[in-house]
């Protein structure tokens, strides 16, 4: 049995939660999902919730799973060169930088569109690109506390 997303390639730019579950589900529909990490380090939660010493976290395997890894520091010469490359026979592409991050890479929506003008590009941010708060990076207990529902979670 086919997936539908079989012979969908995917480039995995995110790291901690938001990203790596949205490309997660893109490999459980049956995409080839390729998550970049920063060389000797990975994404940080190869470290959180490790219940077995030298060995990845269940956190990050539980927000993994169905995808292939690349060591690859995209702020080097080498590094650029290996991302485009791989940008040009994509089909998607996922970030969850802080906001300018990847522009400042010259990986920005600008250049990316150069590279790839068929490529989805898709960005996880904590706040729309017209809100006062745009610039800020965000996790959970940022997203509760502005929309609300911290109210009925926590103090």
């Amino acid at each position: 049995m086919s997936l539908p997303l079989e012979g969908i390639k995917v480039i995995d730019f995110t790291g901690v939660q938001a990203g790596p579950a949205c490309t997660q589900m893109l490999a459980w529909f049956g995409a080839d999902v390729l998550k970049i990490e920063l060389p000797g380090k990975g994404d940080v939660t190869r470290s959180q919730l490790r219940d077995i010493p030298g060995k990845d976290g269940l956190y990050f395997t539980m927000l993994n799973s169905n995808k292939r890894s690349l060591e690859l520091n995209a702020k080097t010469p080498e590094g650029k060169e290996i991302l485009t490359k791989l940008l040009k026979d994509a089909d998607i592409f996922v970030e969850n930088f802080a906001p300018g991050s990847l522009e400042r890479m010259g990986f920005g929506w600008d250049q990316i569109q150069a590279i790839n003008p068929k490529l989805i590009y898709g960005t996880i941010k904590g706040f729309p690109e017209d809100s006062p708060y745009s610039d800020l990076k965000t996790y959970e207990d940022i997203a509760q506390c502005a929309g609300g529902s911290a109210s009925t979670t926590a103090d």
